[in-house]
């Protein structure tokens, strides 16, 4: 782990750390949200109201030192209300009056309850990292990340988001109740989360080092390799009405990486790519109608075609991996057979004890003064007693076996004779 990975982790530490006061549960959101920022991506919340969508997303930005703004998803929303708009004065002259768009960390609540029109106006701010009001261009502040949004689709007065816009989306993840557990602890202390006081324990310059060092991690060309396999195995299921995008494999590889680095590994392993499969392609995959009336699932082709994708080893990998599968390949062997190569290596000392001592005879117009490397004596290793007698019979396993099985055999043979003569003598005296 390099200097930059430790205090990054320090810093990511210290934000999940900050949130966790005020957000009770929901650890794999904050890790996800953790990934998409240093990735610079996005990340859609799918979940029923109530479920610390907005709680989460305000904490974070103030756990990170970046200015939060929250718009409200209705029907009737226009896109400056977004972007903001120019106000134009009596005198001709015009000033910008900026939108909720122009900060850190921007919520869309219930974005699915805008219409397409209002929707659009975030693609320019998630692709490009800008806006264009009135024919001239803004950028925005970094570091941007957009967390949006959506109750479950069907509901009332709500409108799909289109394929372009969920495409835009890092990743998708789910909201769920809280457990038993973490719902007592948040009925506890329901007066602290009501007014938190969230420190800011890093800063936006923070943030924007950290996602230059996630660039440093390796990825490995056979991990790039292996993100094509799965997306070109989605795209050719047949389920799938139209597969994922080349986002759908950036988003991949980018937040394989960010997660290596959260981990402390300079390195992308095949675990990295396969925990992001879901969150990543499942919002990018829309199923046929035949297999939504089989209810085949998205999350299951998903993990049908990552079983059947064959997992990176060997060539491609970095030689830390290499070392690392190699080491833990070898402790399984070891572990698995310690006791039997104790013993053979045991049987093999006491069978050169019991060699007899051979010399060969060497003719004296021979030279043998040639100087060989010097080897110090080899320590015959001491068995004990019950070893002594058990090590020969293993250096002649094979002869020992075909004497033992013989014996055997006779043996029972003449135990089903006398069986048989004991019934016969048993019937004739009756």
């Amino acid at each position: 782990m390099t200097t930059g990975q430790s205090r990054g982790n320090e810093i990511l530490n210290s934000i999940t750390a900050e949130i966790s006061k005020v957000v009770i549960g929901k650890d794999e959101m904050k890790e996800f949200l953790l990934i998409a920022i240093l990735s610079q991506g996005h990340v859609l919340i799918e979940g029923l109201p109530g479920t610390a969508k907005t709680t989460l997303a305000r904490t974070f930005a103030q756990a990170i030192g970046g200015k939060f703004k929250r718009v409200q998803g209705t029907p009737d929303m226009l896109p400056a209300d977004i972007l903001g708009f120019h106000l134009y004065r009596p005198d001709g002259g015009s000033s910008l009056i900026p939108g909720p768009i122009f900060a850190n960390v921007i919520l869309a609540d219930e974005l699915n309850r805008t219409t397409p029109r209002t929707q659009a106006a975030l693609l320019e701010a998630m692709q490009e990292q800008q806006v264009t009001i009135e024919l001239e261009t803004y950028h925005l502040e970094q570091p941007f990340i957009v967390i949006a949004s959506q109750v479950p689709y069907g509901g009332a007065g709500t409108s799909p988001l289109s394929d372009v816009q969920i495409d835009r989306f890092m990743f998708r993840i789910w909201s769920t109740f809280p457990s038993r557990h973490e719902e007592g602890q948040v009925l506890r202390d329901i007066d602290q989360i009501s007014e938190p006081h969230v420190s800011p324990v890093a800063t936006v310059d923070d943030i924007v080092q950290l996602q230059q060092e996630v660039k440093k991690v390796h990825v490995a060309d056979n991990i790039r390799h292996y993100i094509i396999d799965i997306l070109s195995g989605l795209r050719q299921h047949q389920d799938v009405v139209l597969g994922p995008s080349s986002r759908g494999g950036i988003a991949l590889f980018k937040g394989a990486r960010a997660l290596a680095f959260i981990e402390g590994r300079d390195f992308v392993i095949p675990d990295d790519v396969k925990r992001l499969l879901i969150p990543a392609l499942c919002h990018r995959l829309p199923i046929s109608t035949e297999a939504e009336m089989d209810k085949v699932t998205a999350e299951a082709i998903i993990n049908q075609v990552a079983a059947e994708v064959p997992i990176p080893k060997g060539e491609g990998v970095s030689q830390v991996e290499k070392t690392e599968v190699e080491v833990r390949e070898f402790s399984q062997t070891v572990t698995g057979s310690a006791e039997e190569a104790i013993s053979l290596t045991e049987a093999t000392n006491e069978a050169k004890k019991e060699e007899p001592q051979t010399s060969t005879a060497v003719p004296d117009e021979i030279d043998t003064t040639i100087d060989e490397p010097h080897q110090d004596p080899v320590t015959p290793v001491e068995l004990p007693p019950e070893k002594a007698d058990e090590a020969p019979a293993r250096v002649k396993e094979p002869i020992s076996r075909m004497l033992t099985d013989w014996q055997w055999a006779v043996i029972i043979l003449a135990l089903v004779v006398a069986v048989v003569m004991i019934c016969l003598g048993l019937l004739l005296l009756t």
